[in-house]
Formats: structure tokens, sequence, C-alpha cells
């Protein structure tokens, strides 16, 4: 169970039907599912994978996936699980302050629930903290209104291929086209026409910028985040390149098979390193794959992805090291 929960079970005064939980946590007990609902709590996540945690086990009237709004969060109490990167958490407190005066915020201590404070401090004119427990620390933020909020305003743009990409905060390396995607793009070679599938999408650039090259491919756009997946439909309709766009954990929720896998597979899961990603995609591409299908991937050097796809297909080569990186194709799934 996310300790998170652990600690806000201590404070059941604040779990009300009139309570929404904001943010992202999956790893869910018996006992914090009977709470959600038998108290009727909103679950409002932009992430994929908590949303799917819930159903099944609470109405899914009480869940909400996709961008947080205004008009969801009035008049209710907001408990908000402080995300890892604080540009994010910051927008998501000034979004609170459109309609509350006060919000609770909670946090592993390692991933910055020691200074929730002060990281508020800019958006508030008190910070308490409530209760520490399991590691973590819940926190009440007093909250200066907030007249307007507009998360394209909050969004950030790059240059990749004399286009701008549009990223929205929460978003992997907002504002900027990361070292390992850059090294993919310069190296890749652009398929000319087939159905290729951009895993794990962020901002939509890798399965963009190569539909630009080549208008006549198909080109699928996934990922888990809401926000990502929002930042890639914006990109997607600002360059007028048409791309199917969806949320799935992995190859979950794909249908069909492509020419062309290509990723930047995530590795960190909050706070803590996780591999399954990866691990996952190359035990079910071969039923994502036609028969001379590509699998493509950029990954840290000393990560040992290679020796992982090795387990999975007939041929694999690491085709570029630079930077840091490797770019690695696989093909001939077993």
């Amino acid at each position: 169970m996310s300790a998170v929960y652990d600690l806000l079970l201590r404070h059941i005064d604040l779990l009300t039907p009139k309570t929404t939980v904001l943010g992202s946590a999956k790893d869910l007990s018996g006992e914090w599912l009977s709470v959600v609902k038998k108290n009727e709590l909103q679950i409002n996540t932009w992430d994929w994978l908590t949303a799917q945690a819930y159903q099944g086990h609470i109405d899914n009237k009480l869940i909400t996936f996709g961008l947080p709004t205004t008009d969801q969060l009035q008049d209710r109490t907001v408990i908000l699980l402080w995300p890892k990167a604080k540009p994010f958490a910051q927008a998501l407190i000034q979004l609170i302050a459109t309609t509350a005066k006060r919000c609770y915020v909670v946090a592993a201590n390692d991933a910055g629930g020691k200074s929730i404070g002060s990281a508020c401090k800019e958006f508030s004119s008190s910070t308490t903290k409530l209760d520490s427990a399991r590691h973590c620390s819940l926190w009440s933020i007093d909250l200066t209104p907030v007249t307007k909020f507009n998360w394209l305003a909050m969004g950030r743009s790059f240059k990749w291929d004399a286009a701008d990409y549009l990223t929205l905060p929460g978003v992997f390396s907002h504002g900027s086209l990361d070292s390992g995607t850059s090294v993919l793009l310069e190296h890749l070679p652009a398929p000319a026409h087939g159905r290729l599938l951009d895993l794990g999408c962020g901002s939509g650039v890798i399965g963009l910028s190569l539909k630009k090259r080549s208008p006549s491919l198909e080109v699928v756009l996934t990922d888990v985040d809401a926000f990502a997946l929002r930042s890639a439909q914006l990109n997607s309709m600002r360059l007028a390149l048409p791309v199917e766009i969806l949320h799935s954990d992995g190859l979950t929720s794909i249908d069909g098979r492509f020419d062309f896998i290509i990723t930047n597979p995530p590795f960190h899961q909050g706070k803590n390193t996780d591999y399954q990603f990866a691990q996952n995609l190359f035990k079910q591409a071969k039923q994502h794959l036609v028969k001379d299908g590509q699998l493509w991937l950029i990954a840290n050097r000393h990560l040992g992805y290679e020796e992982w796809a090795q387990e999975a297909f007939d041929h694999v080569e690491v085709m570029v090291q630079e930077k840091g990186f490797k770019l690695i194709c696989a093909q001939e799934p077993r």
C-alpha cells in the first residue's frame, strides 16, 4: 500500500463525500478502498494506472481521469498527492487556489514531503504540518486566491526539425527535448510507410516528427499520462499531422500489429527505479509486431536492455552509442 494513503487514514475527518483526492498513487489497500467507497471520495487523477487500480473496486462515477479543472474542484475539500516534479505540483496548487481557501497536501518525505511548506510559500498565506508517519508528511495549506488559471498558459515549447512542440506541466522533459529522444531522432531511419506505434509518447515528438517526414505512415501515439496525451493531441492539431492517440498501460490496450514500435521507455516510477515497462515490452512485442517488424528503443548506456531483448528476439543490435545513451533495434521476435 502507498504510505501516503496510510497516513490519510489517520485523518478520517478529512475523508468525506465532499473530498476530492487529486493525484497519482496506484498501490491501494483494501482498507483505503473501503473508505473511498463508503465515504464516496472523488478520485481525480491524470494517471491511467491509478484510474485502473480503482476500477472494479469503487463506482466508476467516483473516478475522473484527465486534466483536472476548476469546475471539478468547485466546493470540494481537496487533498493533493504531491507529485515528484515541483513545478507541476505548484501548478496544481494554483489550480486548487481558484476554488478553495485551503487544501491538504501529502507526500513521502523523500519525494518532497518535508519541503511542501516552503514549496507552497509563494502561493499561500500560511502552511502547517499536521502529521508525519510512515516516512510521509501531511500539510494544511491556506491558499492565496488565484482568479484565472489555464493549463495552456503553463505550457512550454521546444523546437525540433523546424516545428514547435508544446509540453504541458508534468510531461517528461517539460519545455525541452530530452537528450535520449534527441539521439533517437537523429539516428533513427525514417520509415517511408507502414504502421508505427510511439509508445509512451510524451509530447508526441517521436511519432509526429516521423509522420512529418513520411506522411503516408499510419501513426499511433500512446501514454498513461493525461497531460502527455493532451500535449500530443495539441501538437497533432497545431502541426496538422493526423495520428491516433490512445491511453494505454504499455501494450495492454493496443490492438493490431505494427511495422515499427518506437519508444524512449520510462524507468522511473515516482522516486523509484522501475524496469517493468521495458521488461513487459520485450515479452509482449511479439503479439504486436508484424513478421518483419522492428522494435526501436533508446536507453541509458548502463541499462542492460539489449540483454533482456535477446531473451525475446533473435536479432538485437546496438545501433548507436552517444551522449550516454544507446539506440537498440530488435527484430525477429521468438
